[in-house]
């Protein structure tokens, strides 16, 4: 073997060596699954029903709140019951419950006999449409294992000796006085809360929404 050929191979065999030398860093590294941190909102589920009546006298057939909806006979000058009652849900996070109420005709229909656990919302910017109100549960509502039934918002509703048996609006037979629960959260909101509601409750959509 010549010089030449001798020199090239052991500069082939020293590379070789040296690619054999190369640790391979994957035997050595490591990594760990990912955290996850979830901030939400709100923990919080709210139910609202009402006491089943009987449609031609308005008055509770029922002795709990179980239904969605109830149909009343509008007669000039009577006075119906109607309670819708918010359930807050097991292990809801402490909230201030807020209901809500959509009356179409508030010169037919006046709200009558909030409890004294609720206060009517001051609607200050007048965000509200007409015929719109929002009343707030007084106290906190804790977290609790069972679920929470508040009192009613009110209990009565009281037609107007005036109603001539039309609405005089988009169906002349029948109307509707809609109700719906809201919740936010109680921790650092005392004095937003109100706000929130109000903006919640000044939306067009809210009261088209199943």
């Amino acid at each position: 073997m010549d010089r030449k050929a001798l020199i090239t191979g052991a500069a082939a065999a020293a590379l070789l060596t040296t690619c054999l030398l190369v640790p391979s860093f994957a035997f050595l590294s490591a990594k760990s699954p990912k955290v996850v941190n979830h901030f939400v909102s709100a923990l919080i589920t709210v139910d609202l029903k009402e006491t089943l009546v009987d449609p031609e006298s308005g008055k509770k057939t029922g002795t709990k709140p179980e239904v969605y909806e109830n149909t009343y006979l509008t007669v000039a000058g009577r006075t119906v019951d109607k309670d819708p009652t918010p359930i807050v849900l097991k292990n809801s996070t402490d909230c201030y419950i807020y209901v809500g109420v959509k009356n179409e005709y508030p010169d037919i229909f006046s709200i009558e006999d909030v409890n004294a656990e609720w206060t009517l919302v001051e609607d200050k910017d007048n965000k509200l449409e007409e015929g719109v109100t929002v009343y707030k549960y007084n106290a906190v509502v804790a977290k609790s294992e069972d679920d929470q039934q508040l009192s009613a918002v009110f209990e009565h509703v009281r037609i107007s000796e005036n109603f001539d048996g039309k609405f005089h609006g988009a169906s002349e037979t029948d109307s509707a006085i809609e109700a719906r629960a809201f919740a936010v959260q109680s921790e650092n909101t005392a004095a937003v809360s109100d706000g929130y509601a109000i903006d919640y409750f000044s939306s067009s959509e809210v009261f088209d929404k199943n």
